[in-house]
């Protein structure tokens, strides 16, 4: 009996030998298999990285656009206007170079169509002036330059410079005189 005492142990040494080295080569199996997964999620971290790396480039191009746009649109932001007034100023200047040769009649005439090409322009950007002379005082509108004796209070009698409204807004007082109750 002695000697199947042995075999069994020497069978069972082989089967723990054999479920170590299986377990050994599970082992090994798993770590390579977690190797992997860390290549792979290190790459998909990479590609984040550069991703992320990427759209912040983009970011900061899209603000320095931005930033340059609305530069130029300040800078730039009355040329339109100005090549409307142009050709107003060189009829003007036509009308000066003129003034000598022609008799007064047609330099006022000049003058008087120039001042309607100027105020067709301005009401053609939206600007326009606004009535005074007649109208109730209002701080918004009017500037009160003096005041004057008048039969009714706070109304405009005179005028000394024009309001402007640029659409809705205005973009000069009124410069007004006002009648005060005596």
């Amino acid at each position: 009996m002695p000697k199947k005492s042995t075999t069994t142990k020497t069978n069972s040494k082989k089967t723990k030998a054999t479920a170590t080295s299986k377990k050994i080569n599970d082992f090994k199996e798993l770590e390579s298999n977690l190797n992997e997964k860390i290549i792979e999620l290190e790459s998909n971290i990479e590609r984040q990285k550069d991703k992320n790396i990427r759209l912040l480039a983009e970011f900061d191009n899209y603000k320095r656009r931005t930033r340059d746009e609305k530069i130029h649109l300040i800078r730039y932001s009355g040329e339109e206007i100005v090549l409307s007034l142009l050709p107003a100023l060189d009829d003007l200047q036509r009308t000066v170079d003129n003034a000598d040769k022609t008799d007064e009649k047609s330099i006022k005439e000049a003058i008087k169509l120039v001042q309607l090409k100027l105020i067709k322009n301005l009401k053609d950007k939206n600007i326009e002036s606004f009535e005074t002379i007649g109208e109730t005082f209002d701080p918004e509108l009017h500037e009160a330059l003096m005041s004057e004796p008048g039969e009714e209070d706070d109304i405009i009698v005179k005028e000394f410079e024009g309001g402007y409204k640029y659409h809705d807004r205005i973009i000069r007082h009124a410069k007004v005189v006002v009648s005060k109750i005596s």
